[in-house]
């Protein structure tokens, strides 16, 4: 049995925090460990199975995350994992009740709202890149060749604004989680 496992990709399929969490979990009960959450992570995340442990896991987004952020969950006893770009991975060894990082419901939509701020800059960007490319196939003196490829660049980036305004919408419908 391998002892080593990588997912691609995870967090474009679970990108409702609580969904993402919850995916950490069911896999730490299964013995799947994450060895280094870094910048790549949300493309390549290396497992290794060891003993199924109890944890729970919390995904905040923080842009600008304040100097004493990293030393207030660690005084809850809360274990920093890693950070893929501004959203930080956090667990906790439990045995009992699962421990709750965002308590009550007020701080949970806050925490999803950063989210929503993060994938909405990406949309954003996405959006205004479809559309200068389109401008660039329509306006521009390009050759058939160029104005093909800006055209195909155009339909790319149109399509990654679309996903990116589903997930919002997701995310969205999910705020309270």
């Amino acid at each position: 049995m391998k002892n080593k496992k990588m997912f691609f990709c995870s967090a474009f399929k679970y990108v409702v925090p609580a969904d993402y969490e919850r995916w950490f979990e069911e896999l730490a009960a299964a013995g799947w460990h994450p060895v280094k959450i870094g910048q790549w992570s949300s493309i390549a995340m290396r497992f290794e199975k060891s003993e199924p442990r109890k944890y729970r896991y919390v995904v905040d987004m923080q842009f600008t995350a304040k100097k004493d952020y990293k030393q207030t969950y660690e005084e809850f006893g809360w274990e920093y994992v890693g950070q893929m770009a501004s959203a930080h991975v956090w667990r906790k060894l439990y045995t009992d009740e699962r421990p709750e990082s965002f308590s009550d419901v007020p701080s949970r939509e806050a925490r999803n709202k950063r989210f929503i701020i993060a994938i909405s800059f990406s949309f954003t960007m996405f959006l205004l890149g479809a559309l200068a490319f389109a401008a660039g196939a329509i306006f521009g003196d390009l050759t058939a060749s160029d104005r093909l490829q800006f055209s195909i660049a155009a339909g790319l980036f149109f399509l990654f604004a679309i996903l990116l305004g589903l997930v919002m919408g997701k995310v969205n419908k999910n705020i309270d989680r």
